[in-house]
């Protein structure tokens, strides 16, 4: 069967298999979910009869697996109805009235940044401000712990639904996110300490040297619970606080989604090397959905300017061209003057007063 034909079965048999676990009845449509960083797909949405939110079940994905022969249709519809039972058994509360409350849902507000390019339909109903090639959209966070956490994607159509402006959403935003999701910047020897689960005092002896004798020094951006956290990009103040971290202008290296790093400009680094390490590591060790940018950026600390680092360097070289053009001037000036014939002033005789 094709793939309309096996969502309709699914859709068809899914509800027999609910009923039977559950006792309850549930209503199961055919939807199409569109996602940033093109990870909509075709699928179903169940609901509870007595719950206006749904559970979405990609039915590309569960067809891929029946096409291959990887799993039978049985296993794939006995998987579905499990993940559509736990889904709802786990699913935080929803008060849908407090939803239509802009009031209470601007404190949840959380910043996202993704690539705008690869976004650029969605963005069109999305409201967004873009950094460079970038764009940081908002979002509901409406449960945050340890299973993860879910939020809803702010659309042109809920702000318009809460009568709110695109400026007022940014400008709580700014508010409320950096408080709800702080940001932190820590050393790659803390990070490697908090992955392996260990004290930074056990691993210093060995990953320590070696983050310490590395040619590039790294720190890493990210929220505390390091989901999106990119978006930390976007807080006020973060800029300014990672330079001082840093001391002074760095590097910003965008690793994925979720997190970023940040490299001291000492003056020596060739931004064109550390481009090649974000698209080599983006093509191999990235998922698609994670990825953010091949491109890098460069924050000046002096002049608080934050851009692409081709853009730097090429401010950098226009600095040094109008520097070299005064001196240039100065020069031809000096020689000028030099080769200039030189006029003898006459003395001049200071006539005596008489005395009094």
């Amino acid at each position: 069967m094709n793939f309309e034909e096996f969502r309709e079965k699914l859709m068809d048999d899914l509800g027999g298999v609910l009923y039977t676990r559950t006792g309850e009845d549930y209503e199961i449509q055919a939807t199409s979910v569109s996602k940033l960083q093109n990870a909509g797909y075709e699928g179903i949405v169940v609901r509870q009869t007595d719950n206006p939110v749904g559970l979405n079940l990609d039915a590309e994905a569960m067809f891929r697996e029946y096409e291959s022969g990887k799993r039978s249709y049985d296993e794939i519809l006995d998987d579905a109805a499990g993940v559509a039972i736990r889904g709802f058994e786990g699913a935080p509360a929803f008060n849908v009235e407090e939803f239509k409350n802009y009031e209470i849902m601007k404190e949840k507000l959380s910043m996202q940044i993704v690539p705008t390019e690869r976004n650029a339909e969605l963005l069109e109903n999305i409201p967004h401000r873009e950094i460079e090639d970038m764009s940081v959209v908002c979002r509901f966070v409406v449960s945050n712990d340890m299973t993860g956490m879910g939020s809803i994607l702010v659309t042109n159509d809920i702000l318009k639904s809460m009568n709110v402006t695109e400026e007022q959403l940014f400008n709580d935003a700014m508010v409320y996110a950096p408080d709800l999701r702080p940001s932190e910047i820590k050393g790659m020897a803390d990070v490697l300490a908090e992955l392996m689960g260990v004290d930074l005092s056990e691993i210093e002896g060995q990953f320590g040297e070696v983050v310490s004798d590395s040619e590039i020094p790294m720190y890493v951006a990210t929220t505390e619970d390091k989901t999106n956290g990119a978006g930390v990009i976007a807080y006020p103040g973060f800029m300014e606080m990672a330079a001082e971290k840093l001391q002074g202008d760095f590097f910003l290296l965008p690793s994925s989604l979720h997190e970023v790093i940040l490299v001291p400009d000492t003056g020596d680094k060739d931004y064109h090397v550390l481009e090649s390490m974000v698209q080599e590591i983006n093509a191999t060790e990235v998922a698609e959905k994670d990825r953010l940018s091949d491109h890098v950026y460069h924050y000046d600390a002096k002049e608080k300017i934050f851009e692409l680092a081709e853009k730097f360097e090429a401010r950098k070289s226009e600095r040094t061209e109008e520097k070299d053009s005064v001196l240039k001037d100065l020069s031809a000036q000096k020689k000028e003057a030099d080769a200039s014939p030189k006029i003898k002033a006459d003395k001049v005789h200071k006539k005596e007063e008489p005395a009094l």
